[in-house]
């Protein structure tokens, strides 16, 4: 009620600005009748529609019922009107049309001329219009809140649909849409879909063939609306808002006269050179960078343009499998907690193949108001050396991408270094291997707990960053919150731990990506329901990728192999985040201690404290570091050679009484 009152408060101070008259259409209301999408668009010859650019596969459909079609495709989101983002949006609308499976009906439509499309460049149309005509003179128009969908037209949603069987709503809107598709859209041709269907970045990499540059060169001028001093939550597409930055710099300073955005023919020229010179630079750039890209429109799965998936087979999805077993039961040579390790490495695995999906979490959940530790982009395995750490980083991607992608070095970790790689590289983890500690005490900090990287340029395809170390002892409290961790306490002699990595290598030759291919199939479907939870804004809703990602494995072991591991089980943001789950290596060592010498230890139960002493020969820093990875409920502290910790918390931690038995 407030929000309310303030927005008519607020109308009353700004009279003049809100003055525009609207086109009102007034209507009788006559009947409602059931009818299906058929019923409603059959009969007639010609349509014209204002659409957005989804549901292309219905809109074929559509197409087949009419001799001569004209559409424009409106933009979905509201956007500044800026040149920027009006070329980046009119960008990706072309390239959603261009992806679709119907797209060699439509280019043969285009080809005869009974279809027109055009992508609007008005980037704050909402409209929905339908407008039929029949060659025995019948017309029908159709408006509401329904785009050209199956969703919306065979009643998967809610959707409220007008129909008007009149000659004057046919001639106002059959106007309307007239004056539109002159002042507002651009043309789309048929050898630019072409184009784009051999060449997905064709229409990036030549700006000179996006509509608007098209329509001016033609025109010799363009004038759009100015909105410099709108109000409006400006709301975009994430892949536009990071092609829109990539192009201002580059463009122009705009024009204006009396309010209005004038683009004369010669406003691109510069634009276009300077623009070829930074398509020729980052391609040099590219060329070397792993790009692993999920389409968030299609669920496609690509790796540098060519797509995974086609070749996958059940026996190719077993093989992978046998191959991840192989690496897990080598683990149990290695001297220490084995098992424990398994579960970690699976733990950091579920992560692992998830990270691709984290940063269009991230921008989602912050447009919902949600925070981005559940969607954690950086991950680090540390622990004594050879415990395999190396080796597992290098399964795991050449599972997800089909081929060995070399490791980053310690020097790479560096804030401009990350940030380099991150634009230039897509989905696929940045490996830095073997990370020095005074690299990481040097770095760590700007580089991890800058939260808010890549959202407001709407940066969605980014990689996350995963570092194997043997040099951090701990990982520190403002740090483990925002990293996804996993100690290894194994290790074996150096010789048994190159013959060890060998077998695991030869192994490794026969992995293919049929496992992640078929893991990315389902696990888009449960991230894009979990994007539409997040945006329906939910207060009790919680989106647990991890639960997913771990049950979406459990799933393939159970359907692909004979059994399903121990290490192999379902996770929850807890077993990532909770206190145990951070503090389980500091925690380890306190109970080892406990199990092996209780004189380190001093119950005082008056005092309600737990006090564990360190050898007075010890290197008493270590303390500093299990303190650090201690759950906080404890309490503990440092005092001298001794940490003291909350007696009761520690029996709930611990699962211990701590009694000493003589």
């Amino acid at each position: 009620m407030a929000e309310q009152l303030n927005f008519f408060d607020m109308m009353g101070e700004q009279d003049e600005e809100y003055s525009k008259g609207l086109h009102v259409v007034h209507a009788e209301f006559v009947n409602v009748e059931r009818e299906n999408w058929k019923e409603l668009f059959d009969g007639y010859d010609e349509i014209y529609g204002i659409t957005y650019s989804s549901g292309l596969g219905f809109m074929e459909q559509v197409l087949e019922l009419f001799a001569h079609a004209e559409f424009i495709f409106g933009c979905e989101g509201v956007m500044d009107s800026d040149v920027a983002a009006l070329m980046s949006m009119q960008t990706k609308s072309v390239e959603l049309i261009a992806k679709r499976k119907s797209i060699a009906y439509m280019t043969k439509r285009l080809d005869d001329g009974s279809l027109t499309l055009h992508v609007s460049r008005d980037t704050k149309s909402h409209e929905k219009i339908f407008i039929l005509k029949a060659n025995d003179g019948r017309t029908r128009v159709i408006t509401g809140s329904a785009n050209m969908s199956a969703s919306a037209f065979c009643g998967l949603q809610r959707e409220d649909i007008v129909c008007f069987d009149n000659e004057a709503a046919f001639q106002h809107y059959k106007e309307y849409f007239e004056e539109y598709q002159e002042r507002c859209a651009d043309n789309v041709t048929e050898q630019v879909l072409i184009r784009l269907q051999k060449d997905s970045d064709y229409l990036r990499d030549h700006v000179e063939e996006v509509p608007i540059v098209k329509t001016i060169e033609n025109k010799k001028i363009v004038i759009l609306e100015s909105d410099e001093q709108s109000d409006h939550e400006v709301e975009v597409i994430a892949d536009i808002k990071g092609l829109e930055k990539e192009m201002k710099p580059m463009l122009p300073k705009k024009r204006e006269k009396q309010g209005k955005i004038v683009l004369e023919g010669d406003y691109f020229k510069a634009f276009k050179r300077k623009h070829k010179e930074f398509v020729s630079v980052k391609k040099v750039k590219e060329k070397k960078a792993p790009k692993l890209h999920i389409d968030y429109d299609t669920g496609i799965l690509t790796f540098n343009n060519k797509e995974l998936g086609k070749q996958s087979s059940e026996e190719k999805i077993e093989s992978d499998i046998q191959c991840i077993k192989s690496f897990m039961s080598s683990l149990s040579g290695f001297y220490g907690d084995w098992q424990q390790s398994q579960k970690e490495y699976f733990k950091f695995m579920s992560w692992y193949f998830a990270s691709i999906f984290m940063p269009y979490l991230r921008y989602i959940g912050e447009k919902n108001n949600y925070e981005m530790t559940p969607f954690p982009v950086f991950g680090i395995i540390y622990g004594d050396s050879n415990g395999g750490k190396s080796t597992f980083v290098k399964l795991m991607s050449k599972l997800m991408c089909g081929v060995k992608v070399p490791f980053n070095k310690s020097a790479d970790f560096t804030y401009v270094n990350i940030e380099n790689l991150k634009r230039l590289c897509e989905g696929l983890p940045i490996n830095i291997d073997d990370l020095a500690k005074v690299q990481y005490d040097g770095h760590y900090e700007k580089v991890i707990k800058d939260d808010g990287w890549g959202i407001q340029e709407g940066f969605i395809h980014y990689p996350a960053v995963t570092i194997t170390t043997n040099k951090i002892a701990s990982i520190k409290e403002d740090i483990s919150k925002r990293v996804v961790t996993c100690h290894i306490g194994i290790k074996l002699d150096k010789e048994t731990g190159a013959k060890n990595s060998k077998r695991i290598n030869e192994s490794m030759r026969h992995a293919t990506t049929a496992f992640y291919c078929e893991y990315v199939s389902r696990m888009y479907k449960k991230v894009m329901k979990m994007a539409e939870e997040m945006k329906k804004g939910n207060d009790d809703y919680f989106p647990d990728v991890f639960e997913a990602s771990s049950a979406t494995l459990v799933e393939m072991f159970s359907e692909y192999s004979q059994s399903i591991p121990e290490y192999a089980r379902v996770l929850t943001y807890s077993d990532y985040f909770g206190d145990k789950a951070v503090g389980r290596n500091a925690m380890r060592k306190v109970m080892r201690a406990w199990e092996n010498d209780k004189k380190m230890f001093e119950v005082n139960r008056r005092k309600n404290t737990l006090t564990y002493r360190y050898a007075d020969n010890s290197r008493t820093y270590e303390l500093r570091y299990i303190q650090q990875e201690l759950p906080p409920v404890l309490e503990a502290k440092v005092v001298g050679s001794s940490i003291v910790m909350e007696l009761d918390k520690a029996k709930e931690v611990f699962g211990v009484e701590f009694r000493k038995l003589f």
